[in-house]
Formats: C-alpha cells, sequence, structure tokens
C-alpha cells in the first residue's frame, strides 16, 4: 500500500521540480551573448571631439568604443558603444520574450563624460551593473 502512494508522490514531486527549474532558467538566466549597445550621453556644454574612435574602460572594467558626437535640438550628445551581455528572457506577466542589456549606467556616463572633458565627480555608489531592458 506505501508502495502504490510513494510513486505517484515522487513522480508529482519530479514534475514539480522540473517545472520550477525550466521556469527559473527561462525566466531569470535566460539565454546569453556577448556583444555591443549603442548608448547616447548628454552632455551640458560642447564636448571636445577627440575621443571619437577611442576605446575607452569604465571603472568596473567595461569597454566603450565612442562613435560619434552631434548636436540636436541644442543638445550636445556623445553616441558611444559598451561591450556587455546581452540576455534573452521570458517574462512573465504579460508572457512576453524580453531583451535586456548589463551596463553600470552612472560609470559608463562618468567615463564618456571625463573623456570628452566634461569634469564630473565619480559617482559615489554606481550599484554596479543591472539589467537594462531594451524592448
Amino acid at each position: 500500500m506505501a508502495v502504490q502512494l510513494f510513486k505517484p508522490t515522487l513522480a508529482t514531486l519530479g514534475v514539480s521540480a522540473l517545472i520550477v527549474t525550466c521556469t527559473y532558467v527561462s525566466t531569470e538566466v535566460g539565454l546569453r551573448s556577448e556583444g555591443w549597445h549603442e548608448v547616447t550621453v548628454e552632455m551640458p556644454r560642447n564636448p571636445g571631439y577627440g575621443t571619437v574612435g577611442q576605446s575607452l574602460f569604465t571603472p568596473d572594467g567595461s569597454k566603450v568604443l565612442v562613435t560619434a558626437v552631434t548636436k540636436e535640438n541644442g543638445k550636445h550628445l556623445v553616441h558611444a558603444k559598451v561591450e556587455g551581455t546581452h540576455r534573452y528572457a521570458l517574462a512573465l506577466f504579460p508572457t512576453r520574450w524580453e531583451h535586456s542589456f548589463a551596463m553600470d549606467t552612472p560609470s559608463l556616463e562618468w567615463t564618456v563624460r571625463q573623456a570628452s572633458g566634461q569634469s564630473s565627480t565619480l559617482p559615489s555608489q554606481s550599484g554596479g551593473q543591472r539589467w537594462h531592458v531594451l524592448n
């Protein structure tokens, strides 16, 4: 009698563990790949153009390539590409595929401003890399 109850209970636990593991992997881990992401940093005044084409490194070690300096609607913008990790994961509510990118935004902006001749203080608490949704 005890063996007859043990098999369905074991099967239920196994199926439950499989569902929980698959849900965790698809929502938290996802598919990851290394690549580049385009970012734009707004400057308070006209930035130096000497940084265009340079590779920079943020305090956390991320590689940044400054690609252009533009002026749009009276705002000075520096365009750059940052190297990092892309994550494609399943968001459950509402159910959809979510594309996100890991970067430390305050540290990245500080690095680009410093390289462009805009003096600014290093953020006291950058918080490290965080996932930013790109959808």
